[in-house]
């Protein structure tokens, strides 16, 4: 990934790979989620479901979110950490609640805004900062 080192766990308790730098010894959990969408006019909607307790609980090292969608022959990418999208949540209302999870709906326009719950969170996607290639 980008010139770094990254593993899956073998057991899954919500990380879904570890990253690692390796000249550095920085590591990184992410909790990767995937959507192909559904067609609109003018954009694409696309559904993700995540554990309120990974939006809500700090851990060390901190969890990486990455929401991976698919618009025609392009993969987007949108990353976030845990403190920023629980800020989201809390502040913004950002998705809806259910049961144990948080529903978050986004819709990738043509135009590159990229919505849920009313908030634009463009500058997201494509934000590779936490792992710049090495």
């Amino acid at each position: 990934m980008r010139g770094y080192n990254a593993a899956m766990p073998e057991i899954d308790k919500g990380d879904d790979v570890f990253v690692v730098n390796d000249a550095t010894g920085a590591m990184w959990r992410l909790q990767v989620k995937t959507s192909l969408g559904r067609t609109q006019a003018t954009s694409r909607a696309y559904q993700f479901r995540v554990r309120e307790t990974a939006i809500q609980n700090a851990q060390t090292p901190e969890l990486h979110f990455v929401f991976v969608m698919r618009k025609g022959r392009v993969w987007h990418f949108l990353l976030m950490d845990r403190p920023v999208l629980r800020a989201y949540v809390r502040n913004n209302h950002l998705g809806t609640p259910a049961g144990d999870y948080r529903q978050l709906n986004m819709v990738l326009h043509d135009d590159g805004r990229l919505i849920c719950s009313g908030v634009d969170l463009q500058n997201h996607l494509e934000d590779w900062a936490t792992w710049p290639r090495l």
